[in-house]
């Protein structure tokens, strides 16, 4: 990897204005800014040559910020308003994608790049399902039972909230393709990403309440999509 690409470099500067911009904003806080660059940096040196694939995590980062906006004091009426984001945030969205991303550097095998496509493709429609969702569905369905649920409610899920995460995870996954990447790629990470939500709905319906914390299982749910991501690649014959 050449570190005086010059667009190596801009990327640099872009990742590092993103974190500065979002802590000037009050968007997270000063143990966020430590985890982001620290995510930030393992990631970016264990890809390689297939650096710019950070931008799966820059774009995230980016929209996510945008989308929690969205509705804002409809979401702050409900009290389920994000609020500023710290380390266990960017544990819980970037975690599994750091951990596939030092797995290809220690192992080369591309497809754990699937993995991290899967996760932040995951990290996304998660945060656009219920960015969304709940500015729109007053009375959510329970993903184990249907049964209606206030708004806010771990496990809850409305069709505005559906849609959103198929959005948010289409969004992440397209961005392989301004890389060059094939269009089963596009295919792969969406339905991984929207899987994985749906993993993260379930447990929190189930578990979350007695032996997790949202950013658990945020890790968990991410993770899942990254897997998905592998299994379809592999089951394909697709790689990034």
């Amino acid at each position: 990897m050449d570190y005086l690409d010059p667009y190596f470099l801009i990327t640099v500067i872009i990742a590092i204005f993103i974190i500065l911009y979002a802590y000037w904003r009050k968007k997270i806080d000063l143990s966020a800014v430590i985890a982001s660059g620290t995510v930030g940096f393992l990631v970016l040196f264990s890809l390689g040559d297939n650096w710019s694939l950070i931008y799966l995590i820059l774009v995230f980062f980016g929209v996510g910020n945008f989308i929690t906006k969205y509705k804002y004091p409809i979401k702050k009426k409900y009290r389920v308003a994000e609020g500023v984001r710290t380390f266990r945030n960017v544990f819980g969205n970037g975690g599994a994608a750091t951990i596939f991303s030092m797995l290809f550097f220690i192992t080369q095998l591309p497809f754990f790049l699937l993995g991290l496509l899967g996760a932040m493709a995951t990290a996304c429609a998660d945060t656009f399902a219920t960015e969304i969702g709940q500015a729109h569905e007053k009375n959510p369905r329970l993903i184990t039972t249907l049964k209606r649920v206030k708004v806010g409610r771990s496990g809850a899920v409305s069709l505005y909230g559906l849609i959103a995460a198929l959005i948010g995870a289409a969004i992440i996954s397209a961005i392989p393709l301004f890389l060059g990447k094939k269009w089963a790629i596009l295919f792969i990470g969406t339905l991984a990403g929207f899987l994985g939500c749906v993993v993260d709905s379930f447990i929190g319906a189930t578990i979350e309440r007695e032996k997790l914390d949202k950013h658990m299982t945020n890790f968990i749910a991410t993770t899942s999509g990254g897997l998905i991501a592998i299994l379809l690649g592999n089951y394909l014959g697709i790689f990034i």
